[in-house]
């Protein structure tokens, strides 16, 4: 038998993607911005640029331009953090706020058809699995 669990790895990233992209696009989105959408509205503290560029493992100058195109179709603004004015918090708008039960409900639907899948047992190996990769 063949280990090859990082490729397998890479390819269960793609599909998952596009299985959020095809989702997110029905709300004219792509998957990182249905799930900065997601993040934002689960948040009860200012989310600043950097915290979304942590969370999501993505570059400043990525981050930026994706939170642009969040602003260009008014489903984010960007201000001056008040906790550190050095920093650009991020907060949903109105039409934002609208998107995160859709996106939020879609996030359950596919933890809830993995926990039907698999045992407890399965997806916290699973997540450990996920976490030794994240932090290599």
């Amino acid at each position: 038998m063949n280990n090859d669990t990082g490729r397998l790895l890479k390819i269960a990233g793609r599909q998952l993607t596009k299985n959020f992209d095809k989702f997110a696009r029905h709300y004219g989105l792509t998957a990182t911005q249905m799930s900065i959408i997601d993040h934002l509205g689960r948040e009860t503290t200012e989310v600043l640029q950097r915290d979304l560029e942590n969370e999501f493992n993505i570059r400043r100058s990525t981050a930026t331009l994706i939170l642009q195109r969040m602003e260009k179709k008014q489903l984010i603004k960007r201000q001056t953090s008040i906790i550190d004015a050095r920093q650009k918090a991020v907060f949903l708008t109105t039409k934002g706020e609208k998107l995160v039960g859709i996106v939020g409900q879609y996030m359950q639907r596919q933890e809830q058809q993995l926990q039907e899948k698999f045992s407890k047992s399965e997806l916290e190996n699973f997540e450990k699995i996920l976490n030794y990769y994240i932090n290599m």
